[in-house]
This record gives structure tokens, sequence and C-alpha cells, in this order.
């Protein structure tokens, strides 16, 4: 059944225009645009909208064929629209989720920025070689901009082209799933970074790795240029993914919808919105070095950081001297294993204040700090600010922006 929906001048009993808002509303991407419309409404008026709350593949409704509203904001291909709204005849904005050869008019994402993002949050970590792991005939677009950014930041890339999407890969090597995914991964040199094109590919992926016994990230770093929170956060491990603003897409597809229906005619413009940022999640966690007692201090980092472990440990776990392993880190890395110690417990400290309500003394000791003073003055001489002004102000972010929480200092 459509959901309708009246703003502020339409209930005042001023004229509205109709609007017909038709996308498959239970997935993450049109759930945000929604939102964004909603925001949009707030602060305007004189709407009337109905949203047709449907699913994938499911055929034009009976009301939607006869429909004769003022205009349409559309997240489904031209074709599947009635014959009268296609091919520019009325005011119709399009939302999809990724950038396509169709130029239709519309707010679409910046699916060039995203992949240059999730390219280089890998070139940052050091990754020398690049996969691309493709999905459906769409993600044409951001695959040729891996290619070119991955070519550009001077790293060498291959790409797999998954057969047709029909799920999550259960095992990769079986005829119900992805045949060749993991014997492409394990003929990449490692440590490799891995480009999916959507969340399903990089589900595929960490299953492939899996099956193959290739350590997610320390063998193989992946990050989605999509992002369903639901299905990154529930991974293992968790996946790191480009955030994207759903709500802004919205709010500018109202916008552009409005104009023209103001002006009486389609709309003719085609608006990219840019990425807001990385969410870093652990599937990317890593440092690509050569040396192998760097990368064994950086994984007992990562996994005890946190706990009571100092620089002494760290090197006789490694089984070198502090002296030595110090040498190296300054060499490689820049920084000693104390600085990378403090790094690790600060990223856990800001994670904690962004996502949890813990008091700062909670929030101390579980990222590694003696107690909340000593959290206190690291945390302000590295970052600029207090622990709890750090937490107001990423919570304000979030709100205004609808984001998850970011890769903020990482």
């Amino acid at each position: 059944m459509p959901i309708r929906r009246r703003s502020s001048a339409a209930q005042a009993g001023t004229t509205a225009r109709e609007v017909a808002i038709v996308v498959e509303a239970a997935t993450s991407f049109s759930r945000g645009v929604l939102r964004g419309v909603s925001q949009w409404m707030v602060q305007q008026s004189g709407w009337l909208i109905t949203v047709d709350d449907r699913k994938d593949g499911s055929p034009i409704p009976e009301w939607l064929l006869g429909w004769s509203g003022d205009g349409m904001i559309s997240g489904l291909p031209e074709r599947a629209l009635p014959r009268t709204w296609r091919g520019g005849r009325r005011p119709v904005v399009h939302v999809r989720d990724r950038q396509t050869t169709e130029r239709l008019p519309g707010i679409h994402p910046d699916d060039e920025a995203a992949v240059r993002l999730a390219v280089m949050h890998l070139v940052e970590r050091g990754v020398r070689h690049l996969g691309v792991c493709s999905g459906a005939s769409d993600t044409a677009v951001r695959v040729a901009a891996a290619v070119r950014f991955a070519e550009a930041a001077g790293c060498a890339v291959d790409v797999f082209a998954a057969p047709p999407r029909t799920g999550v890969c259960a095992r990769p090597a079986d005829e119900h799933g992805c045949p060749g995914l993991g014997q492409w991964l394990t003929s990449l040199p490692k440590p490799v970074g891995v480009v999916a094109v959507d969340d399903v590919q990089a589900l595929n992926v960490l299953e492939a790795c899996r099956d193959q016994g290739l350590d997610v990230p320390d063998d193989v770093a992946v990050v989605t240029v999509t992002e369903d929170d639901a299905l990154c956060d529930l991974a293992t491990p968790a996946v790191t993914s480009v955030t994207h603003d759903r709500a802004r897409l919205g709010r500018e597809a109202a916008r552009v919808l409005d104009a023209a229906m103001v002006a009486g005619e389609p709309a003719s413009v085609v608006v990219l919105v840019p990425p807001a940022g990385i969410t870093v999640r652990r599937s990317s966690d890593m440092l690509a070095v050569d040396d192998t007692d760097i990368r064994q201090a950086i994984r007992l980092i990562k996994e005890r950081g946190c706990c009571d472990l100092s620089a002494s440990q760290v090197a006789t776990s490694v089984g070198v001297s502090r002296k030595l392993l110090d040498r190296k880190f300054q060499q490689i890395l820049g920084r000693t294993i104390h600085d990378e110690l403090q790094r690790t417990r600060l990223a856990e400290a800001k994670r904690l204040l962004a996502e949890t309500d813990h008091k700062l003394l909670i929030v101390s000791v579980r990222a590694g700090f003696t107690h909340a003073a000593q959290l206190c003055n690291v945390f302000k001489s590295a970052v600029g600010m207090s622990p709890m002004q750090y937490r107001s102000i990423t919570r304000t972010c979030r709100e205004l922006t609808g984001m998850s929480s970011t890769d903020q200092g990482r």
C-alpha cells in the first residue's frame, strides 16, 4: 500500500503539488534518500507525497499507471516507469545508488570520487598491489575508475569479473558461488588490497579468503565502495566502506524536482554528490610493510595494544631487542613502538567516545590508559581538544549528516 504524507502548506489548506516517490524502500540507500526528502520538507512546504514502498522487481503498482501528479522521484530504471513518465516528458528526478552510462536527469553518488577514496585508503596503508572485484554490468564505471586511480598511484592492479549477482556466495568454488574468486585471490601478491564494487562482493571476498586460508586484513585488505551498515558491521571481520551522504541525495532530489515543477518543465540536470568519507573497520586495519618483525609487532599491537602492553614486551614477543625494533620502526614508519601503542589507544578512545555513553574513566581503562587524567593529557596533546569536546563534536556531526562513525584521525 502506498504511504501518503502532506507537508505543512498542504495541511494548512493551500494548493499542494502531488509528488510520487517510487523506490525500493527496504534498502538502506532508499531509506537514506527518504530521510533526506523528509528533511527538505521540514524546511519547505506545498507537497502531497505518495511513497510506493515496493520490493525489488515488483511490477508497477496499479495506482501509478493512471497517476497524473505533478512530479516524481524515482529510484527505478526509466524502463520500469509508466510510459507517460519516460523520455523527459514530465518532471522526474532519478536517484540511483550508483552511476550508470545512462545519464538520466537526477541525483547520483559521485562514484569516481568514492572509488578514489577507497583506492587511496589502501595506498595510504602501504599497499602496492590492488585487486578490483567487480559485480553486475552497471558497476563498470566503478571498475574503470578503480583501475585508473590505482595505476595513477603507481600500483599494479588486477580485475576479477564476478558472474551475475544472485546473492552472497556461500562457497566461492562451488556451482552456487563465485567460481575462481578464491583462486584469483590466492594468485595475487601479498599483501594485497581489494576494492569491492559493492557490499555483496565484499562479503564474497571475505568468504573466499576464509576458504583459502588468507588472513584479512594482513594478507588481503578489503574496502567496499557502497555501504550497508548492517552488512558491513556484521561481517567477519567488519568491512571498511566508503560513507555516502544519502540524506543529501534526498534533499538534492527534492530541491531539483521542486524547481522543475515550479518552472513547469522536465528536470534536466545531473548532480553528483561526493562521498562523506571512509568508515574504517577491521577489514583494512593493516599496514603493508615487507619487514616481518614490523608486521608481527603491528599485529600484536592491534590485538593487545589496549591491554597492559609495553614497548619492551612487544620487542620480546617479536624476538628482537627493543633497541633494534625501535630503530626499524623509526626507519620504516617514522615513529617508535611507544608511538604506535599510543596511536592504537587513541583510536580506540575515539571510537568509544563517539559510539558509546561510557564515562571517561571507563573509556580510559578500555582504551589502555592508566587513568582518566592520562587519557585527557594525551588526547589534548594529540587531537587539540579534550575527550568530552571530541565526543560532543563528533555526535553533532553525525546528527547533521546521518553518518555512522568514520575514520577520524586513524
